[in-house]
Protein backbone atom coordinates (compact mmCIF):
# COMPACT_ATOMS: atom_id res chain seq x y z
CA UNK A 1 0.00 0.00 0.00
CA UNK A 2 1.12 3.55 -1.01
CA UNK A 3 0.83 6.24 1.44
CA UNK A 4 0.54 9.53 0.02
CA UNK A 5 -0.37 13.00 1.15
CA UNK A 6 -0.95 16.26 -0.69
CA UNK A 7 2.58 17.04 -0.81
CA UNK A 8 4.85 13.91 -0.68
CA UNK A 9 4.52 10.27 -1.67
CA UNK A 10 6.49 7.08 -0.29
CA UNK A 11 8.29 5.28 -2.93
CA UNK A 12 9.84 2.40 -0.89
CA UNK A 13 10.89 1.79 2.94
CA UNK A 14 14.70 0.50 4.42
CA UNK A 15 14.78 -2.86 5.78
CA UNK A 16 18.34 -1.65 7.75
CA UNK A 17 21.40 -2.21 7.40
CA UNK A 18 23.07 -5.41 4.63
CA UNK A 19 26.21 -6.64 4.70
CA UNK A 20 29.18 -5.26 6.24
CA UNK A 21 30.14 -2.72 2.85
CA UNK A 22 27.88 -0.12 4.46
CA UNK A 23 24.71 -0.48 2.26
CA UNK A 24 21.49 -0.23 3.07
CA UNK A 25 18.47 -2.23 1.92
CA UNK A 26 15.20 -1.13 0.44
CA UNK A 27 11.64 -2.92 -0.52
CA UNK A 28 10.75 -0.33 -3.48
CA UNK A 29 6.86 0.79 -4.03
CA UNK A 30 5.48 0.84 -7.34
CA UNK A 31 3.37 3.63 -8.29
CA UNK A 32 0.71 2.47 -10.71
CA UNK A 33 -0.86 4.45 -13.78
CA UNK A 34 -4.10 4.22 -15.05
CA UNK A 35 -4.24 4.51 -18.96
CA UNK A 36 -7.15 5.67 -20.40
CA UNK A 37 -5.70 5.60 -24.21
CA UNK A 38 -5.19 2.31 -25.38
CA UNK A 39 -3.32 3.54 -28.63
CA UNK A 40 -0.73 4.92 -26.68
CA UNK A 41 2.70 3.89 -25.74
CA UNK A 42 2.35 1.58 -21.92
CA UNK A 43 3.88 2.88 -19.11
CA UNK A 44 2.35 1.07 -16.41
CA UNK A 45 3.84 2.06 -13.83
CA UNK A 46 6.59 3.82 -11.88
CA UNK A 47 9.54 1.62 -10.73
CA UNK A 48 12.42 0.92 -8.69
CA UNK A 49 15.18 2.05 -11.44
CA UNK A 50 13.63 6.00 -11.92
CA UNK A 51 13.74 5.75 -7.71
CA UNK A 52 17.79 4.70 -8.11
CA UNK A 53 17.77 8.30 -10.35
CA UNK A 54 16.97 10.28 -7.50
CA UNK A 55 19.78 11.30 -5.16
CA UNK A 56 18.23 12.41 -2.67
CA UNK A 57 15.90 10.99 -0.68
CA UNK A 58 13.37 12.21 2.63
CA UNK A 59 12.90 9.72 4.73
CA UNK A 60 10.60 9.17 7.94
CA UNK A 61 7.59 6.95 9.51
CA UNK A 62 5.29 9.62 7.72
CA UNK A 63 5.16 12.76 5.98
CA UNK A 64 6.45 15.17 6.25
CA UNK A 65 9.71 13.05 6.71
CA UNK A 66 12.64 14.10 9.12
CA UNK A 67 15.66 12.88 7.43
CA UNK A 68 17.24 13.77 4.48
CA UNK A 69 20.02 11.77 3.09
CA UNK A 70 21.96 11.63 -0.38
CA UNK A 71 22.01 8.17 -2.69
CA UNK A 72 25.98 7.86 -3.69
CA UNK A 73 24.96 4.76 -5.71
CA UNK A 74 22.58 1.68 -5.71
CA UNK A 75 21.63 -1.85 -7.47
CA UNK A 76 18.98 -4.27 -7.71
CA UNK A 77 19.09 -7.27 -5.13
CA UNK A 78 16.15 -9.68 -5.78
CA UNK A 79 13.04 -7.52 -5.05
CA UNK A 80 15.09 -5.15 -3.17
CA UNK A 81 17.94 -2.48 -3.68
CA UNK A 82 21.05 -2.14 -1.83
CA UNK A 83 21.72 1.68 -1.87
CA UNK A 84 25.14 3.31 -0.14
CA UNK A 85 24.32 6.62 1.10
CA UNK A 86 26.35 9.21 2.23
CA UNK A 87 27.72 10.03 5.73
CA UNK A 88 25.74 6.69 6.51
CA UNK A 89 28.41 4.18 6.29
CA UNK A 90 28.10 2.74 9.68
CA UNK A 91 25.89 -0.89 9.83
CA UNK A 92 24.45 0.18 13.32
CA UNK A 93 24.12 4.05 12.22
CA UNK A 94 21.88 2.36 9.15
CA UNK A 95 20.03 0.31 11.13
CA UNK A 96 18.48 3.41 13.14
CA UNK A 97 17.01 3.98 9.31
CA UNK A 98 14.91 1.00 9.67
CA UNK A 99 11.18 1.02 9.05
CA UNK A 100 11.45 5.26 7.77
CA UNK A 101 9.54 5.29 4.57
CA UNK A 102 11.25 7.02 0.92
CA UNK A 103 9.67 10.09 0.80
CA UNK A 104 9.83 11.95 -2.41
CA UNK A 105 7.48 15.45 -3.28
CA UNK A 106 4.59 14.47 -5.42
CA UNK A 107 5.34 17.18 -7.81
CA UNK A 108 8.92 15.71 -8.53
CA UNK A 109 7.26 12.24 -10.08
CA UNK A 110 7.39 12.33 -14.51
CA UNK A 111 4.40 12.91 -16.24
CA UNK A 112 2.94 9.96 -16.77
CA UNK A 113 1.53 11.47 -20.27
CA UNK A 114 -1.83 12.20 -22.15
CA UNK A 115 -4.28 9.62 -21.29
CA UNK A 116 -2.52 8.46 -18.11
CA UNK A 117 -3.07 8.89 -14.37
CA UNK A 118 -1.24 7.90 -10.92
CA UNK A 119 -3.39 5.49 -8.94
CA UNK A 120 -2.77 7.15 -6.18
CA UNK A 121 -4.13 10.81 -7.77
CA UNK A 122 -7.59 9.28 -8.98
CA UNK A 123 -8.11 7.99 -5.46
CA UNK A 124 -10.50 10.31 -3.51
CA UNK A 125 -11.93 11.35 -6.88
CA UNK A 126 -15.78 11.86 -7.19
CA UNK A 127 -17.57 9.96 -10.28
CA UNK A 128 -20.12 11.76 -11.85
CA UNK A 129 -22.31 10.03 -14.77
CA UNK A 130 -22.74 12.34 -18.24
CA UNK A 131 -26.09 12.07 -20.02
CA UNK A 132 -25.79 9.22 -23.01
CA UNK A 133 -25.97 11.68 -26.04
CA UNK A 134 -28.02 9.16 -27.97
CA UNK A 135 -30.94 9.23 -25.39
CA UNK A 136 -30.37 13.39 -25.32
CA UNK A 137 -30.68 12.86 -29.42
CA UNK A 138 -33.82 10.82 -28.78
CA UNK A 139 -35.46 13.11 -26.79
CA UNK A 140 -34.61 16.70 -28.64
CA UNK A 141 -32.12 18.36 -26.04
CA UNK A 142 -29.57 20.03 -27.29
CA UNK A 143 -26.07 19.48 -26.99
CA UNK A 144 -22.96 21.94 -25.97
CA UNK A 145 -20.88 22.67 -28.44
CA UNK A 146 -17.42 20.66 -27.64
CA UNK A 147 -15.42 23.74 -27.66
CA UNK A 148 -17.61 24.65 -24.54
CA UNK A 149 -18.14 21.22 -23.37
CA UNK A 150 -14.66 20.12 -23.47
CA UNK A 151 -13.23 16.93 -25.30
CA UNK A 152 -15.61 13.95 -25.40
CA UNK A 153 -17.79 15.74 -22.96
CA UNK A 154 -21.67 15.79 -24.33
CA UNK A 155 -23.26 18.66 -22.90
CA UNK A 156 -21.27 19.29 -19.17
CA UNK A 157 -23.82 20.86 -17.48
CA UNK A 158 -23.68 20.32 -13.86
CA UNK A 159 -27.32 20.03 -13.56
CA UNK A 160 -27.46 17.06 -15.79
CA UNK A 161 -24.77 15.68 -13.88
CA UNK A 162 -25.32 11.79 -11.61
CA UNK A 163 -23.57 11.83 -8.96
CA UNK A 164 -22.51 7.60 -8.92
CA UNK A 165 -19.79 8.09 -6.08
CA UNK A 166 -16.35 8.23 -4.59
CA UNK A 167 -12.95 6.20 -6.01
CA UNK A 168 -12.44 4.30 -3.32
CA UNK A 169 -10.08 1.46 -5.03
CA UNK A 170 -8.36 0.87 -8.11
CA UNK A 171 -7.80 -3.01 -9.80
CA UNK A 172 -5.15 -3.93 -12.87
CA UNK A 173 -6.24 -6.54 -15.40
CA UNK A 174 -4.76 -7.77 -18.45
CA UNK A 175 -6.63 -5.70 -20.84
CA UNK A 176 -7.96 -2.42 -18.35
CA UNK A 177 -8.16 -0.91 -15.08
CA UNK A 178 -11.21 -0.75 -13.11
CA UNK A 179 -12.22 2.32 -10.97
CA UNK A 180 -13.69 0.50 -7.32
CA UNK A 181 -16.74 3.58 -6.73
CA UNK A 182 -18.25 3.23 -3.73
CA UNK A 183 -21.76 4.47 -4.18
CA UNK A 184 -23.33 6.71 -1.31
CA UNK A 185 -25.33 3.23 0.28
CA UNK A 186 -22.08 1.59 0.89
CA UNK A 187 -22.06 -0.43 -2.51
CA UNK A 188 -19.54 -0.93 -4.69
CA UNK A 189 -19.57 -0.33 -8.41
CA UNK A 190 -16.78 -1.34 -10.90
CA UNK A 191 -16.27 0.75 -13.94
CA UNK A 192 -13.52 -0.14 -16.32
CA UNK A 193 -10.75 2.24 -17.74
CA UNK A 194 -11.52 2.94 -20.88
CA UNK A 195 -12.05 5.32 -23.13
CA UNK A 196 -15.42 4.60 -23.83
CA UNK A 197 -16.58 5.08 -20.23
CA UNK A 198 -14.03 7.96 -18.67
CA UNK A 199 -14.73 11.15 -20.57
CA UNK A 200 -12.71 13.87 -18.47
CA UNK A 201 -10.28 13.47 -15.27
CA UNK A 202 -10.04 16.38 -13.61
CA UNK A 203 -7.40 15.41 -11.38
CA UNK A 204 -6.95 19.12 -9.67
CA UNK A 205 -10.24 19.46 -8.93
CA UNK A 206 -10.81 15.29 -7.89
CA UNK A 207 -13.39 14.94 -10.41
CA UNK A 208 -13.72 11.96 -13.08
CA UNK A 209 -16.71 12.63 -15.68
CA UNK A 210 -17.81 8.57 -17.00
CA UNK A 211 -20.36 7.61 -19.40
CA UNK A 212 -22.19 4.49 -18.13
CA UNK A 213 -22.31 2.01 -20.78
CA UNK A 214 -25.23 -0.62 -20.65
CA UNK A 215 -24.38 -3.10 -17.75
CA UNK A 216 -22.63 -0.78 -15.81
Amino acid sequence: MIDSGANWVAMGRIKGAFGVRGEARVAPCFLPVARILPDTAPMRELSSDWLLTQTRWELGKAAPPEVQVTVRSGRRHGDDLLVTLENWEVREQIQTLAGMAIWLPVDQLPDPGAGRHYWFRLLGCRVVAMPDPEMEASDGSATCPPEEAGPGLPNAGAGLEREIGVVSELLGTGSNDVLVVTQPDGEERLLPVIRDVILAVDEAGKTIRVRLMPGL
